[in-house]
């Protein structure tokens, strides 16, 4: 038998809508569905990320003038933004700096068309990557022994947000959401684990703020379409299938 998952809500999101969203594979995966239905979407100016500290480093660099990302770094004549994705990287540093600028505007512009925007913040894994003491989005493939990799503790992760959301608009709707994607490189315990202390910082947030709200795409995937025949070939990704059941869930909850 199949529990079904209670959404709660629905959020009494406001016309006209705009969305737009930060972190793991989940908010990518909106652009299409949301697309067929007109609603103005954007997603991850800097790439996918997956640690909840870094996305919330990220909405900070997009919110306030004042923040920059972490230092540019040099390996063998090619420039990286570790604070981006992969693709953030350029032989050329005042090119990657164009990018990156030319990103935060695109963003800004965006949420500036509407008055009472929606964020979806999806985190991926509490594992992240450090530099020299300094947590990383995404390591480039550089060489490995130049990162630490970890798993942040559930205050790091509250307090990281706490932080950015004193300066987020209150009128602005946030959505959090744990991605449903299993990473098994550091094996199904360690996995589960991870999204255990993501929930739980949720839960922390939800509690505190009003405007702050959970979707559980994870809950929805790994309960109610635990059938891998709602994931891709490699067992891990939820395909499409698995992907517009949730959308419909998430219109329910949103109520649009």
């Amino acid at each position: 038998m199949i529990t079904t998952v209670q959404l709660g809500g629905p959020v009494q999101s406001r016309p006209p809508f705009l969305f737009f969203g930060l972190g793991s594979c989940f908010v990518q995966n909106l652009a299409a569905p949301l697309d067929k239905i007109n609603i103005p979407y954007q997603s991850n100016p800097l790439g996918t990320s997956f640690n909840p500290v870094s996305i919330a480093q990220q909405l900070e660099w997009l919110i306030q003038p004042e923040v920059t990302l972490n230092q540019i770094y040099l390996h063998h004549g090619v420039y990286h933004q570790l604070d981006a994705a992969n693709k953030f990287q350029h032989i050329d540093k005042n090119r990657l700096d164009a990018f990156i600028n030319d990103a935060q505007i695109n963003a800004l512009d965006h949420l500036n068309r509407s008055e009472h925007p929606v964020l979806i913040i999806s985190f991926g894994t509490a594992h992240c990557w450090e530099m020299n003491g300094t947590i990383v989005n995404n390591c480039h493939k550089l060489p490995q022994d130049l990162f630490k990799r970890r798993l942040l503790e559930l205050d790091e992760i509250t307090e990281a947000w706490t932080s950015i959301l004193t300066h987020v608009p209150k009128h602005w709707q946030i959505i959090f959401t744990v991605s449903p994607v299993k990473y098994t490189k550091v094996g199904l315990e360690e996995n589960f684990i991870s999204k255990s202390i993501l929930r739980l910082s949720i839960k922390s947030l939800v509690e505190q703020y009003s405007n702050c709200f959970y979707f559980p795409s994870y809950e929805i995937i790994t309960d109610e379409l635990r059938d891998y025949s709602y994931f891709k070939d490699n067992g891990t990704h939820p395909n499409e299938s698995a992907v517009e059941v949730v959308f419909e869930r998430f219109r329910s909850f949103l109520n649009f």
